[in-house]
């Protein structure tokens, strides 16, 4: 009895074995192809990390060459821009703060405009 015993263990073992390496091939596939989506991911991050990073660039040298534009078509010398410059900074200080709690209420809702999209 105790042999026969031993065989029906033995055949419900390795049945479980069985099942158990199915089991395990079937997580290690798995693992691998999560692993496989996470590596082209991780790709595609640093792909659009790149591409935002440059057009961020991009971005600021525009607006730098378009402030060059408005300040070179004003047609003062340095000295008559650096002048001008104090004399806006004093005669409206007021009005220079204003307009920057302006643009940064303009910057705030864009922002809240790109997280809804």
């Amino acid at each position: 009895m105790d042999s026969d015993d031993g065989k029906e263990k033995g055949g419900v073992t390795a049945v479980r074995k069985g099942e158990a390496m199915k089991s395990l091939e079937k997580a290690t596939a798995d693992y691998e192809k999560a692993k496989e989506k996470m590596e082209a991911s991780k790709a595609r991050y640093e792909a659009d990390l790149k591409r935002f990073k440059a057009a961020e660039i991009a971005k600021t040298e525009a607006e730098n060459l378009e402030i060059v534009k408005i300040i070179r078509a004003m047609d003062m010398s340095i000295p008559e821009l650096e002048a001008f410059k104090k004399r806006m900074k004093n005669e409206l200080p007021g009005r220079v703060e204003i307009q920057k709690e302006e643009t940064r209420s303009d910057d705030e809702f864009r922002e809240d405009e790109t997280e809804e999209i």
